[in-house]
């Protein structure tokens, strides 16, 4: 019997996950979890770190924890809200928005040379992409 078109899709994301994984590490010595959180935040520029752990789906001691080891490698800085005292901003440094330019046009780079490879129109494929997440979560606005 054949793989399930869902079984064969979350196996997708797996394998491209643990993918890139390997290319950021090899590349530039940092895993692609912790990327994902610069890549979520570069969009967003300074938001609290409440912010952050919403738009990347974690609890805000998950943030916490991640934060730390990011601001000590100096891809992220952290600061107390002027508003607020007890909200901390983030915000990317120019070494995480470097490394932000530089590992998305790599694994961009890689996907599309992976899409030629299978033979697959770039183009087509992005837009079913659009079209299942938007049928799952909605429409999202270009910041998110």
């Amino acid at each position: 019997m054949p793989e399930s078109t869902s079984y064969l899709l979350h196996k997708l994301v797996f394998d491209l996950d643990r993918s890139a994984d390997r290319l950021l590490r090899s590349h530039f010595g940092i895993s692609y979890r912790r990327a994902l959180f610069l890549f979520t935040l570069q969009p967003h520029g300074t938001i609290t770190q409440h912010e952050l752990a919403t738009a990347l789906g974690y609890s805000d001691p998950a943030i916490s924890t991640m934060l730390k080891g990011l601001v000590l490698d100096g891809y992220v800085q952290t600061a107390l809200s002027p508003e607020h005292g007890r909200k901390r901003l983030v915000s990317l440094t120019p070494k995480g928005s470097d490394l932000v330019a530089q590992g998305r046009q790599m694994l961009d780079d890689k996907f599309n040379e992976l899409m030629t490879q299978a033979g697959v129109d770039l183009k087509h494929y992005t837009e079913l992409t659009q079209r299942v997440s938007q049928a799952l979560v909605g429409p999202r606005s270009p910041n998110e």
